[in-house]
């Protein structure tokens, strides 16, 4: 009796605990320039209490919140995302919850895919394992400025299937938006030339369709139309197999078929060209430039087939040889010709890539005879004597100072661009899949700031054989390749990428507004702007460790130049 009496406290407080409401999983906010470290739980240094976003009316917004449960109790959970709404105005807007999911980069997870919108069952896969998700809001172009409140709740599922009492357990994050005075048009409106090759046998290989097929179309269709939302103005052709000499997983065939008749005359398949060319421009609505690689490629040979014995044969290209012209020559007057009677002959670029101006001089010479409507298109290391005449410049972001103020503005007068690049190199800053997230949004901050006009990549989806397990390959640095992932999944360095386009868009419409007011208050609001962003967006500062608080400097000042001119 005497034992039975003195278990009772410890039964008791056992029923207690049994009865006691188990823990609410977590629910933090990253900031903004921090990445999810695998298995990993963020620190108080890496998260906010609140999801604080800003921005002007038609801009993309986003955060990145991170889920994960202390007990084992839970197998799965759902994140939802109120309306926001602000007083006195019936707009509703409404926020999607994204999916963060991992994949390896030089041997470590990293948080990097976007998914698309789901609601994930698999929320807690174990005791404190934490998962990223990217609450995203494309806010209206005619959403009404003002303040916008709502709340992210994550409530939990229990392993066995059932609630405690009919209670789910949750937590809730405030979002609070402020939707400024500005107006960014239609991405297909905006100036910022991005230039990010694309590689449609990557998508074929994956997808498991016929090249140039419907079926082939069919799936390239949501990643080029990805990429059209953020503002692409090129279409990446080539004019012959392996231009880059094979530095990718999946082949880069040309889109043209060269043919030498048993006669020894040349004719050209366009076909593939004008199919590509045709569903960029109207199914994607990208439609200002086709830049086509090469006439100088890196392995300086060209495919045909010789009809004479039914089998593929090599052009070894030597531009001090007759046969440099005894080449092009003929290709340049069909290509011409073929251009023109589609249309697109002052759309159409000669694209090379980092050749030497001997080279590129070649090239150049046989453009002028044969085709001279066609513009030329060059990414260099460094700019060179040849930097007047090429229209569409390009040199790697390390060397862009050397195209400097008076000859930029050349350059501009004369309908000429100018943008910049990165690859390989620099180490910083970059999209690579490990690269700080503020790096991909500093890079178009930068152009604005120098008042270039766009920017380069190599590579927008040439994918490795399976980059949603691992993003590295060959010699590259993780995630070189590509900015986007199979399922057209974008990524976190390419939505921050497009974070700086938008940046570059809202500098330049802030600047034109100044003008269009004309007043000293607009100007030296934009004088401002424009000396702290050169400042701070240098050659010199790129290599440094400050891309995260330079772009949040950015930020402020556009939001505080956004007030004042829009005041006026």
């Amino acid at each position: 009796m005497n034992i039975v009496k003195a278990l009772i406290p410890f039964v008791l407080c056992g029923a207690f605990a049994m009865a006691a409401k188990p823990p609410a999983p977590h629910l933090v906010v990253l900031k903004d320039n921090e990445r999810l470290v695998a298995n990993t739980l963020p620190t108080e240094q890496q998260i906010q209490d609140v999801i604080r976003l800003r921005g002007w009316r038609g801009e993309r917004v986003s955060a990145q919140v991170v889920a994960w449960s202390a007990v084992t109790l839970y197998k799965g959970g759902r994140l939802r995302c109120s309306a926001l709404q602000a007083e006195n105005t019936e707009t509703v807007l409404q926020p999607q919850c994204l999916p963060v999911h991992e994949t390896m980069a030089h041997g470590k997870p990293v948080a990097d895919i976007v998914g698309s919108p789901c609601w994930r069952r698999e929320f807690f896969p174990g005791r404190n394992m934490p998962m990223a998700f990217m609450v995203q809001l494309d806010i209206p172009a005619d959403a009404a400025p003002g303040v916008y409140r709502g709340t992210l709740r994550l409530g939990a599922a229990y392993a066995s299937g059932k609630s405690y009492r009919g209670v789910t357990p949750s937590v809730e994050v405030p979002i609070e938006l402020v939707v400024e005075q500005g107006v960014l048009p239609s991405p297909a409106e905006w100036k910022f030339h991005l230039d990010l090759w694309q590689h449609p046998q990557s998508v074929a290989r994956w997808h498991k369709v016929k090249p140039w097929s419907p079926e082939h179309f069919d799936a390239m269709r949501p990643y080029m139309t990805m990429l059209a939302q953020a503002g692409q103005k090129v279409i990446t052709c080539t004019l012959l197999d392996e231009a880059w000499n094979g530095q990718t997983h999946d082949d880069f065939p040309s889109n043209i078929e060269w043919i030498k008749g048993a006669d020894g005359t040349w004719r050209y398949d366009f076909s593939a060209f004008d199919a590509w060319v045709s569903f960029m421009m109207n199914d994607i609505g990208i439609t200002e430039q086709i830049s086509c690689y090469t006439m100088v490629p890196w392995h300086m040979k060209v495919r045909y087939l010789d009809e004479a014995t039914g089998k593929y044969e090599y052009i070894k290209l030597d531009v001090n040889s007759p046969v440099w012209e005894q080449t092009w020559g003929p290709f340049l007057t069909a290509f011409r010709a073929h251009l023109l009677q589609k249309g697109w002959l002052h759309k159409t670029c000669i694209a090379l890539d980092e050749r030497p101006d001997h080279m590129t001089r070649a090239a150049m010479s046989m453009v002028h005879k044969y085709a001279p409507e066609l513009h030329i298109v060059s990414a260099v290391n460094k700019p060179t004597t040849l930097t007047r005449e090429v229209y569409d410049l390009s040199p790697i972001i390390t060397h862009a100072d050397t195209v400097p103020g008076d000859l930029l503005t050349e350059r501009k007068a004369q309908g000429k661009k100018t943008t910049i690049y990165v690859c390989l190199h620099p180490q910083k800053p970059n999209t690579f899949t490990f690269s700080p997230p503020a790096e991909a949004e500093w890079l178009g901050l930068f152009v604005a700031a120098n008042g270039l006009d766009g920017f380069l990549r190599w590579a927008y989806n040439s994918w490795n054989e399976n980059p949603l397990q691992c993003t590295d390959f060959g010699k590259w640095p993780s995630g070189d390749c590509f900015l986007v992932y199979p399922g057209a999944r974008s990524s976190i360095r390419f939505e921050r990428l497009r974070d700086g386009i938008e940046d570059a868009e809202k500098i330049r419409i802030l600047r034109e507004r100044a003008v269009a007011l004309g007043t000293p208050e607009a100007r030296a609001a934009i004088d401002k702007l424009n000396a702290e962003l050169r400042a701070i967006f240098t050659v010199a500062r790129s290599k440094g460790n400050s891309h995260g608080e330079d772009v949040a400097r950015a930020r402020e000042l556009i939001s505080e130049t956004t007030e004042n001119l829009f005041r006026l």
